[in-house]
């Protein structure tokens, strides 16, 4: 294969991972995130009150202020498609991290590429959409370059600013402190060089983390909230829970990490504290999903260069002289890298115009008629709505719970949320506590049937959700005539 071959098949490999990277969907919170950013930026301050729920019961600690501001603007200079190229330069920014890692650690080329394939599907799950977790991920990748990248120990100096940034983007800096702490134990105990400015550079760090509009109660309030309890919430549930896609590219990240690690173990090239990283975030990711990211990372640049020595060694050098091909191969050949760069450059440019809303999300007609309506007052709604709902009805409806659980809301109200979704015997209590105007909630829930039955008016019914009313003046109910044929794209309806 010629140079110019080669060209033109990473190139057309690089327009399919790019349609990849492109491809984005609307999480449920997104919604938020923008309104949330808008006010942020319009009023030049970060809210401590909580103006669009009516059940909030404590201080809002917006942990998540910046990357919700980053998101506004992009939304605010390109609608939907601003929000595609933020997160593209984003993911691009985190490829260009692991690439330009891996070439400082003289990985081949053939296996590079084969790294930052395998870190872009890796990544895919969490970064699919639009949200500040993203950030989480290019600031992770930085902080694994900075410490695998031989150079001058000024460069450890980078970290401390990285952490007072990346405090106020995401909570996963908590990930990455881990890391960190490790990371330089492990420098210590194993003789190495850096070991105690690792150290200080840690703890320096740890003080950066303090930047941020909360101060010492950010810490206190990441440290009653994170955990493994929030069974409600797909990115913090165990691989096996989340079917055998998820399951299946945990195992393909496992084996790339067993290659690397053999070759290593056999060559005596391993390193402990690369070792430790990586089998920490194997075990973390396999009990919560939406470490996997972390894991593709610390695979791809802690033990890129073993992988790439243990497939040199597997490749052997062919004698006998290979056989020309015929017109047909070649005519095949080219036919499929055509196929691939005018079919990745169709779904990137598609992707790029649409931030896609998911299936289950409701009916675009409710918006419709809430507006037609002019409804004001309490909505109790299911919990993956509320954010779409203070999207498009506040302030005129207030909610009663929304994706920003604990920032605002005790876990006594998200408990009662729960049990009224799923045990109808705990309604009255729930509605005498709440006394809510409307309901809007999925129309297949348990509690439905039984709101019917109490006397709540249906103002509309559709395949998926149903919005009750307690006011039979306001039962002349709105029928869906939604047709499923095209795709719907933030911020809807």
């Amino acid at each position: 294969m010629t140079d110019r071959q080669r060209v033109v098949i990473r190139a057309a490999l690089g327009i399919v991972l790019l349609a990849v990277i492109t491809h984005t969907r609307a999480d449920p919170d997104l919604w938020g995130h923008v309104r949330f950013g808008r006010d942020i930026v319009s009023e030049a301050t970060i809210p401590r009150l909580d103006q669009y729920a009516f059940t909030s019961d404590r201080e809002w600690i917006n942990h998540e202020w910046l990357a919700e501001s980053t998101m506004y603007i992009a939304f605010a200079l390109g609608r939907g498609p601003g929000l595609v190229v933020l997160k593209m330069l984003v993911v691009l920014g985190m490829l260009a991290l692991v690439w330009n890692g891996l070439s400082r650690q003289q990985v081949d080329p053939a296996t590079r590429d084969l790294l930052i394939a395998l870190t872009v599907f890796g990544t895919f799950p969490q970064l699919n959409h639009v949200r500040p977790q993203i950030f989480s991920v290019v600031a992770f990748a930085s902080l694994i370059w900075i410490l695998v990248c031989r150079g001058p120990a000024r460069r450890l100096l980078l970290i401390p600013l990285l952490f007072a940034a990346w405090v106020n983007f995401h909570g996963g800096w908590i990930v990455g402190g881990g890391v960190l702490a490790l990371w330089a134990v492990l420098t210590l105990v194993t003789g190495r060089g850096e070991g105690v400015l690792l150290f200080a550079v840690g703890a320096m760090a740890l003080v950066g983390t303090l930047a941020n509009p909360y101060g010492w109660r950010m810490w206190q309030f990441l440290m009653t909230t994170v955990g493994f309890g929030r069974v409600e919430i797909t990115d913090w549930q165990p691989l096996y829970r989340l079917g055998a896609g998820y399951v299946a590219l945990w195992v393909v990240l496992s084996l790339a990490a067993i290659v690397g690690i053999m070759h290593a173990w056999r060559a005596r090239t391993w390193e402990l504290r690369r070792l430790a990283v990586v089998a920490m975030l194997a075990v973390a990711s396999f009990q919560v999903s939406r470490l996997e990211a972390f894991f593709a990372i610390a695979i791809a640049l802690l033990l890129g260069p073993d992988i790439a020595a243990a497939l040199s060694a597997w490749r052997k050098p062919s004698a006998a002289p290979q056989a020309p091909r015929t017109g047909f191969a070649t005519a095949f050949a080219i036919a499929i890298v055509v196929a691939l760069i005018v079919g990745g450059a169709v779904a990137s440019a598609s992707n790029l115009t649409c931030v896609r809303m998911a299936a289950d999300q409701p009916e675009p007609e409710v918006v419709a008629m809430v507006r037609e309506r002019e409804l004001q007052g309490r909505l109790v709604v299911w919990f993956d709505w509320g954010e779409y709902a203070i999207w498009h009805f506040a302030p005129q409806l207030l909610v009663s719970i929304d994706g920003r659980r604990e920032t605002v809301y005790s876990d006594q109200v998200m408990q009662k949320h729960l049990n009224f979704y799923y045990v109808p015997s705990s309604r009255d209590a729930f509605l005498v506590e709440t006394r809510p105007d409307y309901i809007w909630l999925p129309a297949d829930l348990p509690v439905v049937s039984n709101l019917l039955a109490d006397g709540w008016m249906p103002m509309f019914r559709g395949p998926r959700s149903i919005w009750l009313s307690r006011d039979a003046s306001d039962a002349v109910p709105s029928a869906s005539q939604l047709a499923e044929s095209g795709r719907r794209c933030f911020p809807g309806p």
